[in-house]
C-alpha cells in the first residue's frame, strides 16, 4: 500500500514537472499558428522560420559569444581556486569557500540587482562585458566544486613521481595534474556553458540596447504572444541543455585515473 502511494505521488510530481516541457516540444511541430490540442498536422516550418529570423540569430550569436568566453574564464578560475583549496592550507580558507559558494546560493534577482548597482557605482557601463562578468560569477562556483571533486580523486603519487624525476611545480601541474583531471575540467566547462546559455535574470539586469542574449530575445517575443516559433527555440535550447548536461555528468562522474 505504501509503495503504491509513493509511486502515485512520484508520478504526479513528474507529470507536473515534465508534462509542460513535453507540450512545448510537441507544439513546436504544430502546423497552425494557434496551438490547439490535439494537433491536427505536424510540420517543421517553424524551425525554418526561426533560421530566417535575423534578430533571433543575432541574439543566439551573442549568447554563444558570452557563453564560450565565460566558460573559459570560469573554468580557469575554478581550476586555480580548486588547486588552492585542495592542495594548500591558508588563513581565511573557510571565508574563501563561503565567498566562492555565495553566487550559487543567492537568488538570481539579488545577484542581478547587486551587479547592476555595483556597475553603476563604479561607473561601469552595462552591456557585453558586464554581462560576461556576471555569467563568470554565476558559473565559477560550479566549476570550482566540480574540480575540487576531481582533484580529491586524483592519485597524487603520480605528481610525486614526476617531482622525483626532476619536474618543477608548474610542469607537474601542466603535464600531470591537468591531463589527469581533464574529464572533470571538460565537465566543469560544459556545466558553465549550460548555465550561461540559459541565464536570464542576471542578463536582464546587465543587458544594453546593443546586447541581447537569446533568453532575453525570447522574453521580448513572449510579451507579444506565444507562437510555435517560441516553442521551436525553447526546444532547441532544451535539447542542447540536455546533451551538455548528460555529457558533463558522465565526465564529472568518470572513474578514469
Amino acid at each position: 500500500m505504501a509503495r503504491w502511494i509513493l509511486g502515485t505521488f512520484a508520478a504526479i510530481v513528474f507529470a507536473f514537472v515534465y508534462l509542460p516541457i513535453a507540450l512545448v516540444v510537441i507544439t513546436s511541430f504544430n502546423q497552425d499558428m494557434i496551438t490547439t490540442l490535439p494537433i491536427k498536422a505536424f510540420d517543421t516550418h517553424w524551425y525554418s522560420k526561426l533560421l530566417a529570423d535575423r534578430k533571433t540569430l543575432d541574439a543566439l550569436w551573442t549568447s554563444l559569444q558570452v557563453g564560450v568566453i565565460a566558460t573559459a574564464v570560469a573554468t580557469a578560475l575554478g581550476l586555480l581556486s580548486a588547486l588552492a583549496i585542495v592542495r594548500h592550507d591558508f588563513r581565511g580558507k573557510n571565508a574563501f569557500l563561503l565567498l566562492t559558494v555565495m553566487p550559487m546560493l543567492a537568488p538570481g534577482i539579488i545577484m542581478g540587482v547587486s551587479l547592476l548597482l555595483f556597475a553603476r557605482f563604479i561607473g561601469f557601463q552595462t552591456g557585453f562585458v558586464a554581462m560576461l562578468l556576471g555569467h563568470v560569477l554565476l558559473a565559477l562556483p560550479y566549476c570550482t566544486f566540480i574540480l575540487i571533486s576531481s582533484l580529491a580523486r586524483f592519485d597524487r603519487s603520480l605528481e610525486e613521481a614526476a617531482r622525483g624525476l626532476g619536474a618543477g611545480e608548474l610542469a607537474v601541474i601542466l603535464r600531470v595534474t591537468i591531463p589527469g583531471i581533464m574529464p572533470g575540467i571538460i565537465g566543469a566547462a560544459l556545466f558553465a556553458f549550460t548555465i550561461s546559455i540559459g541565464e536570464f535574470v542576471v542578463s536582464f539586469f546587465l543587458t544594453s540596447a546593443g546586447t541581447t542574449t537569446l533568453p532575453i530575445r525570447i522574453y521580448s517575443i513572449v510579451k507579444v504572444g506565444i507562437t510555435p516559433e517560441i516553442n521551436a527555440v525553447s526546444t532547441l535550447i532544451l535539447a542542447a541543455t540536455v546533451v551538455l548536461s548528460v555529457a558533463a555528468l558522465r565526465l564529472t562522474w568518470s572513474k578514469r585515473k
